[in-house]
């Protein structure tokens, strides 16, 4: 399999550390002004410590939509990858933002591009654009498809964020509601085509900490083991315990890697799903892999969720940092829990 263009379109808003802040002030005005003033010195600090510089948001007053957004990064990723549109034998879709439970939400990506391919939708939080890619990998192999499309819009501030997010909680739930202050928006496109270059795709799951990240539907308790975690902020509102989230994520992605790998400095770069900065420096430390470790991405767009790791690559790319012919693993953690170590020639 080989990555013939991946395409990033985030929205046009750009918004600060200072103006979530702001957003905070405006939307408790009924609460006293010192209330207010030291609960956003918490959130300061906090997103300080995290790494949190800059998010973008789509514009809804000038009219800025995901989808188009969407429309736009694929037509440029099929356009750079030298295809027609008809060269395109399957759309998958992943991620969290969404429009559908039904139908598949490629199958409207197809139609507006006018395609008659197979589509279908992958779910799974942060690692969907990753498993995306194993599926497509093995579909390319068998020669059931040629040239697959993976797209993944997400959108989701608001959706499953705006306007609850600005509200003031206790300390004890912003544990696990503070990360929803930091997403960002993002599409992404990526074309892939079968080849002879081989990839390695390794995962390993902790369902038992599935319960750190969620974003429930309603009726979402018909659907599980009781568990006072999950729906602390109500139906399509972030629960994330980011604290416990990243020290899991990172004991299990260092022993995943020493585990797997006895040379890491054979790898030109990693490339993590980043929720944070300041964690990936930590664990780059441990792992000896310093700055092949790429966690430019939270700083300049917040958490893209699934986007994130196609985001890293265009960026990496930009920084000159990954050229063709470099040997690259993604490292995502996401919730579930899940770990991957993707391995292959970019």
């Amino acid at each position: 399999m080989i990555i013939r263009s991946i395409a990033l379109r985030t929205p046009s808003r750009c918004v600060t550390n200072e103006d979530i802040v702001r957003q905070i002030h405006t939307h408790n005005s009924e609460r006293s002004p010192s209330e207010v003033s030291d609960y956003c010195a918490v959130i300061t600090k906090l997103l300080r410590k995290s790494g949190a510089d800059t998010r973008y948001f789509r514009d809804r007053q000038q009219g800025e939509r995901a989808f188009d957004l969407l429309i736009d990064a694929v037509q440029s990723a099929i356009s750079g990858a030298g295809l027609s549109k008809s060269k395109i034998d399957l759309i998958i879709y992943c991620g969290v933002g969404r429009g559908f439970l039904e139908p598949a939400n490629a199958a409207f990506v197809a139609k507006a591009i006018s395609l008659s391919c197979d589509t279908f939708d992958v779910s799974e939080a942060c690692m969907g654009w990753v498993r995306s890619l194993q599926l497509a990998y093995n579909l390319l192999a068998m020669r059931t498809y040629r040239n697959v499309l993976v797209v993944n819009a997400e959108f989701n501030v608001y959706e499953h964020g705006i306007p609850n997010i600005y509200a003031i909680c206790s300390s004890d739930r912003l544990k696990y509601s503070f990360p929803a202050l930091t997403v960002g928006e993002a599409a992404t496109a990526t074309v892939l085509a079968s080849s002879s270059k081989k990839w390695r795709f390794r995962f390993r799951s902790a369902p038992e900490l599935a319960s750190l990240c969620n974003l429930p539907l309603p009726g979402f308790e018909e659907f599980c083991c009781p568990d006072a975690r999950l729906g602390l902020n109500g139906t399509h509102q972030l629960v994330s315990f980011a604290s416990e989230l990243s020290k899991a994520a990172m004991r299990q992605m260092i022993a995943f890697v020493n585990d797997t790998y006895t040379d890491v400095d054979g790898i030109d770069l990693w490339l993590p799903h980043t929720a944070s900065e300041a964690n990936f420096r930590l664990m780059a430390r441990k792992l000896g892999i310093g700055e092949r470790l790429y966690t430019k991405v939270f700083r300049r767009y917040g958490n893209l969720i699934s986007a994130s790791i196609p985001a890293a690559m265009v960026m990496a790319q930009q920084d000159g940092v990954l050229r063709r012919g470099d040997r690259i693993v993604m490292c995502p953690a996401a919730a579930g829990m899940a770990f991957g170590l993707v391995e292959g020639e970019y």
